[in-house]
């Protein structure tokens, strides 16, 4: 398996954690794969709030569909990061989801999370 489909795995698997975590209101569930550095401004508050707005402005998620892969941000911190961009059907809309990831000493973590109808 090459490094790309590797990736894509543990990007897949990640965002269907936070879609179920999004489904039920959980927040634990949500940031469980989260770099801790990347949350510093994200408390269950914003959670909520965001999960709020997306139920009402895009309905429940229905399916996604896997556009492409982008090099992740250049940082030092994170030699190794990539970026997936799905668009994602939604009961009332349609929406891009990114989700990017990278790897410290051989764990997975989430940078990036973004929903943008």
């Amino acid at each position: 398996m090459n490094s790309i489909n590797l990736e894509l795995e543990v990007a897949e698997k990640y965002l269907d954690e936070m879609l179920e975590a999004d489904r039920v209101g959980d927040y634990q569930g949500f940031i469980k794969r989260f770099d801790d550095n990347e949350l510093d401004q994200f408390n269950e508050e914003d959670f909520h709030e965001d999960v709020n707005l997306m139920l009402e402005d895009l309905g429940a998620y229905k399916n996604r569909t896997l556009l492409g892969h982008l090099n992740g941000f250049v940082d030092p911190k994170y030699p190794k990061n990539s970026r997936f961009v799905w668009r994602a059907n939604y009961e009332k809309n349609q929406a891009l989801i990114v989700v990017g990831i990278h790897q410290i000493n051989g764990v997975w973590y989430v940078n990036e999370s973004n929903v943008s109808k």
